[in-house]
């Protein structure tokens, strides 16, 4: 058996494996997870056998080339943004050439994101480092919008990036599987009106960075309990495991025993969001964030769920076919009311884009899924943290600067 070869963190292939990959990109380019292994030896100039000799099945055929076109498409990225120093015009470059590319590769896109993207064991297999390797881009581009002052420095990284890659794949799955009959291009502008809200403008310190601590707070005291006992756990205990100071920790709270409440409070907040979200009372803006919530809590609270749902719904081409996609659909179609709402009540942005925003919803929902499928969050605590982030720049990419605030 031969030895791929390291090269960086890039694993380079005998030739002959790297001919096989080569093929398998053409072919599945062209039919998708339906190109069978006949087809891609013959592609190849290769008996069968040799595939079988270099990779375990078609699965992981699949993941090789989806890689490779990863890094193909990385070291084109890399050129396109050496001249631009800007971190906006950057970002814009990056969202545009993805776009173009998954225009004019459609076969492409099918099977890097609806047989790739959903399967926790692309992202065990080291092609996965391709991955890996965009989104890095995405947060350097990011982390110099903060350096330089372009974007907000509160925003988390594991969020916006969520946003960002999980809206543009959605906006290439409803192009492909037809529910879209325009190019994805044509959204650019509808995209870049949603996002850059979302990163440029500034929070309110105690509206974000406060909470931010205070949740960095609750997660150390939730550990620090557990670990010591409520009755021997210190205030200096919690300090020193959330990293925060203790001017900061008593802004917060005023005692170790308030930390407690909080905790316990925390526990059972999703009961106090299960209630129905067309309440007439509520502005547009508390509408949205309740809708959010239920949305994240009901599939939290059914993580079985969460994988079915991505790898035979949203990552799922059949899906968009199916009477399924319909019914969702009709629930998502409570969002195009809020909106309309608040359009009309100049709570939210006028030229907001229903579609383009629920194929923001959509993406970065299943990329924070995704995320925690894969990585699971540490506590409780830091998964609320990250669900408060999202509905709170989901609500940002709409409302308008003065418009109607939700808790």
């Amino acid at each position: 058996m031969t030895t791929d070869i390291r090269v960086g963190n890039y694993m380079r292939l005998p030739q002959k494996k790297q001919d096989i990959v080569d093929a398998a990109f053409s072919v599945l380019s062209r039919k998708g997870k339906k190109a069978t292994i006949a087809e891609i030896a013959g592609a190849a100039g290769v008996n069968e056998s040799a595939i079988y000799y270099y990779f375990k099945d078609k699965r992981e055929l699949l993941f090789y080339a989806a890689g490779e076109s990863l890094r193909r498409r990385t070291a084109d990225l890399q050129r396109e943004l050496e001249d631009i120093s800007d971190p906006i015009s950057r970002l814009s470059a990056l969202i545009w050439f993805q776009l173009t590319y998954h225009d004019d590769e459609p076969g492409y896109a099918r099977y890097s994101i609806l047989d790739c993207r959903a399967d926790r064991e692309f992202f065990h297999h080291e092609a996965s480092i391709h991955f890996i390797n965009w989104i890095r881009i995405v947060n350097t581009i990011l982390r110099d919008g903060i350096n330089d002052g372009s974007f907000s420095p509160e925003i988390p990284f594991s969020v916006a990036n969520s946003m960002i890659m999980g809206l543009l794949d959605m906006e290439n799955i409803q192009v492909f599987t037809g529910r879209w009959k325009g190019s994805a291009r044509d959204d650019f502008d509808a995209i870049l009106y949603l996002l850059l809200p979302v990163l440029t403008e500034p929070y309110e310190r105690n509206d974000a960075g406060l909470l931010n601590e205070r949740e960095r707070i609750l997660q150390a005291g939730e550990k620090v309990f557990a670990a010591r006992g409520i009755d021997q756990t210190k205030i200096s205990d919690i300090v020193k495991e959330s990293g925060v100071s203790q001017e900061m920790l008593y802004r917060c709270f005023s005692s170790s025993e308030d930390i407690l409440l909080s905790v316990l409070r925390s526990r059972f907040a999703e009961n106090r969001y299960r209630m129905p979200v067309a309440v007439e009372s509520m502005s547009p803006s508390e509408k949205l964030v309740r809708f959010i919530r239920e949305h994240f809590l009901f599939f939290l609270g059914e993580p079985s769920f969460v994988t079915i749902f991505l790898t035979g719904g949203m990552y799922n081409e059949d899906f968009y076919c199916s009477s399924d996609y319909e019914e969702y659909e009709a629930y998502l179609g409570t969002l195009d009311n809020i909106l309309n709402e608040g359009k009309e009540k100049g709570s939210f942005r006028p030229g907001v884009g229903n579609r383009v925003f629920k194929n923001l919803f959509n993406g970065c929902f299943s990329h924070l899924m995704i995320r925690w499928l894969n990585m699971p969050p540490r506590s409780h605590f830091e998964t609320t943290r990250i669900m408060q982030w999202a509905v709170k720049l989901l609500l940002r990419s709409v409302e308008t600067r003065n418009g109607g605030k939700a808790g």
